[in-house]
């Protein structure tokens, strides 16, 4: 089997570091390849400079996280060894990688960037939506560290990738628009897991990390349009950091907080649920990684058309709320009606079946 070089942060790679939605598309990115290749990763570190970190307070760090220059020597010797014609780089900031690869190997060398999301999109959610969230000096340098941004994404993959894989249609279309020579994208995985399905009428929930902008934004956002409903219902609430989690929980009687919770806890909790909430109301930077889990789960979902990116199936239908108002009275219709929930579980284990394998996307 053909040996390929997978560079990543160490921290998407190390087992023993926190889980996330990069470090689950890290290791989607590497089953994948798994299938047809031998797989070597290639772990890098973030700099420590005092220059790099005063950057980073600022807003004013434009993929400049890595020394690659530092790795050339290592890199060179592994490339020549075992005879790499691949190399995937991990995360869209890993591109400064690129020209050291092309000095060693030239265009013998094809490079594939394992795109996770367009990170100006972000930025730009943050210096406009999510202005009030974000920190002072991220604001006021934003228009400069933008276009700084959009200007080094294009000029990278204009002149060193060969291939950017994407995680959505919409993150496709992006990187056609800022240059990528090629495009492919990688739909997510569904894993079913053992579970057992109990749910609890008018329960429904969402985990998630509580200072992510977009996770926060969401459950701000259907918490106030549930308020003005006149059908009772059970918000659970999972994730970190708990001063966010106990101020939505004060602020709406509805919530029921339960702070950040280990993986079996998580799953014991989850399936007590008639329905997770799939909160992503625009297209933030990525895709939903936690809706895989939750179908994985055989859960009813209440989602969106931008929380629905990234993923595909063939039979079965989800509810799809156009905004918080509408998930508001979706969640209202159908929380106290067994009938109603068990006919959407139904429609989730359709999705389930119906969802591409791993081999069926690397054919």
């Amino acid at each position: 089997m053909e040996k390929v070089l997978f560079i990543s942060n160490q921290l998407f790679v190390d087992p023993g570091s926190k889980n996330g939605g990069v470090k689950i598309c890290t290791e989607e990115f590497i089953d994948l390849l798994r299938t047809n290749f031998e797989v070597i990763v290639f772990p890098v570190r973030y700099k420590f400079s005092f220059i790099y970190r005063i950057q980073v307070r600022l807003g004013l760090n434009v993929y400049n996280d890595y020394a690659p220059g530092e790795y050339t020597k290592e890199l060179k010797d592994f490339i020549e060894q075992n005879k790499i014609r691949f190399v995937f780089l991990n995360l869209s900031n890993t591109i400064t990688f690129s020209p050291v690869l092309r000095s060693i190997g030239g265009d013998g060398i094809k490079l594939i960037l394992c795109s996770h999301g367009n990170e100006t999109g972000d930025l730009l959610h943050e210096a406009v939506r999510l202005r009030d969230q974000a920190k002072p000096p991220v604001l006021f340098f934003s228009d400069l560290t933008i276009g700084r941004l959009l200007k080094k994404e294009a000029f990278y993959r204009y002149k060193y990738i060969d291939l950017v894989l994407t995680i959505s249609e919409v993150e496709e279309n992006i990187e056609k628009w800022i240059g990528a020579k090629n495009t492919f994208m990688v739909p997510r995985v569904i894993t079913t897991e053992d579970s057992r399905w109990e749910p609890v009428l008018n329960r429904v929930g969402f985990f998630g990390d509580l200072s992510h902008g977009p996770n926060y934004a969401g459950i701000i956002s259907i918490c106030a349009e549930l308020e003005k409903q006149k059908v009772p219902v059970e918000f659970r609430l999972i994730g970190a950091p708990e001063a966010a989690g106990r101020e939505i929980q004060q602020k709406y009687p509805f919530v029921k907080y339960l702070g950040y919770l280990p993986e079996q806890d998580l799953k014991n909790e989850v399936l007590t649920w008639s329905y997770f909430l799939n909160l992503v109301f625009y297209y933030s930077r990525g895709v939903s990684t936690k809706l895989a889990k939750v179908i994985g789960l055989g859960l009813p979902v209440i989602s969106t058309v931008q929380g629905n990116r990234g993923y595909r199936w063939s039979s079965g239908q989800m509810l799809t709320a156009t905004g918080p108002k509408n998930m508001a009275e979706l969640i209202t219709q159908n929380i106290n009606r067994r009938d109603l929930i068990e006919a959407h579980k139904a429609e989730t284990d359709k999705i389930i079946n119906s969802s591409p394998h791993l081999e069926d996307i690397m054919s």
